[in-house]
């Protein structure tokens, strides 16, 4: 150690007691130098020695190593006894008699708080949630899109724009997608400014979003019928798959199938269970191109579907959708399924706003003349 102390790249020490010096005599006698932790790991590298410290601050990064810069270049006259308290109390922590370091949630935050500012800790942290958890923005990235993005249609554009910012693009999109176009226009003029938000008020989000949604979600997930969960992931599955799911269930689970099919609503549904007042509102916000691919499709996988959209809407339109359908390219089975899937998407979006409401399924015990009169006065109330 003495080699190490003679180094010339440490700190001078501190001249011998009566000369003049910042640190006072109490201090430099027992060497209780105040140092903090990026000042002491300074310290030690500088004691090693090049050759010695050397392997080791390769293997440091350059943040890292910037914070001992900068602690070191604040250091002015260090006493030998506090140089010497420094690297006993390194080693010392080699020579305990528990053999193990305790990491943990609140460990971490104490740990780096001998490091960083506060506001530095939020940061480093944003991405840690509870123990053992995901960070904030990753449930949000597994919340149910109807659900989250009604969540959000609640709050102040700000903080939606804030939210989408966080949570990955797709997600984002496919939330904004379902948002009123004017909330989601001013969203967009929010996220195309710089969203200067302080790191308080971020956490300050991420604590209301977990107790006003997530575990409000969490606890009715907790509590979901299962047929009626497993019927909601059935409407974004190809329909080839869909059906072999179904006959499954149908033979090993068959006590949830009749909540299976109450809950799915798919382009094969629409005949059944969508009003006629919806075609127009359906057609009116998809893209005319998807439109065509799903329609196209659609006279091979659910010819009543399109029959029953097309009685629904002016004949005018029937006739040019008709004409730009010969004129379409070949699409493949999953891209004409997307675009279902997104004329269905649509549908839900307007069952959740409440401006139509779905014809409900006959169960089998009903008489088909009661259901057929049941969906005639859902028809004339929607």
């Amino acid at each position: 150690m003495s080699a190490a102390l003679k180094n010339p790249t440490l700190p001078k020490l501190a001249p011998p007691l009566g000369s003049r010096d910042m640190v006072p005599n109490a201090q430099r006698q027992s060497g209780a130098l105040s140092l903090t932790a990026p000042q002491k790991a300074a310290l030690v590298i500088a004691a090693l020695g090049p050759e010695a410290a050397g392997p080791i601050i390769e293997r440091i990064e350059d943040k890292h190593m910037r914070s001992f810069a900068r602690a070191y270049a604040h250091l002015q006259t260090v006493p030998k006894a506090a140089l010497q308290n420094v690297v006993e109390e390194f080693l010392g922590q080699f020579t305990k008699e528990d053999d193990h370091i305790s990491g943990g949630y609140e460990e971490t935050r104490e740990m780096l708080s001998q490091f960083v500012s506060s506001d530095d800790i939020i940061r480093l942290m944003d991405d840690i949630d509870e123990p053992g958890g995901d960070s904030i923005w990753a449930k949000l990235e597994r919340a149910p899109d109807d659900e989250f993005a009604e969540y959000l249609s609640k709050q102040n554009t700000q903080v939606v724009a804030v939210v989408l910012s966080k949570i990955n693009t797709e997600k984002a999109s496919t939330i904004l997608d379902l948002l009123e176009v004017e909330v989601a226009q001013q969203v967009i003029i929010r996220l195309s400014r710089p969203l200067n938000i302080q790191r308080e008020a971020l956490a300050i989000l991420s604590d209301t979003i977990e107790r006003e949604f997530l575990a409000p979600m969490k606890s009715s997930a907790e509590t979901r019928n299962p047929g009626e969960m497993i019927g909601s992931m059935m409407n974004n599955i190809m329909s080839e798959k869909r059906e072999e799911l179904l006959k499954f269930i149908s033979e090993d689970v068959p006590d949830i199938l009749k909540d299976v099919r109450k809950t799915m609503l798919t382009f094969q549904d629409i005949a059944t269970r969508v009003p006629a007042k919806a075609m127009p509102m359906v057609i009116k916000e998809m893209e005319v191109n998807d439109f065509l691919q799903a329609v196209k499709f659609g006279r091979q996988n659910a010819p009543s579907s399109v029959e029953f959209i097309f009685a629904n809407i002016s004949q005018r339109m029937v006739q040019q959708y008709e004409e730009q359908m010969e004129a379409l390219k070949t699409v493949t089975v999953k891209e004409a399924e997307t675009a279902q899937t997104a004329f269905m998407v649509i549908v839900r979006k307007l069952v959740a706003a409440g401006e139509i409401e779905l014809i409900e399924i006959a169960s089998e015990e009903e008489d088909p003349e009661d259901a057929a009169a049941a969906s005639e006065d859902a028809e004339a109330s929607a």
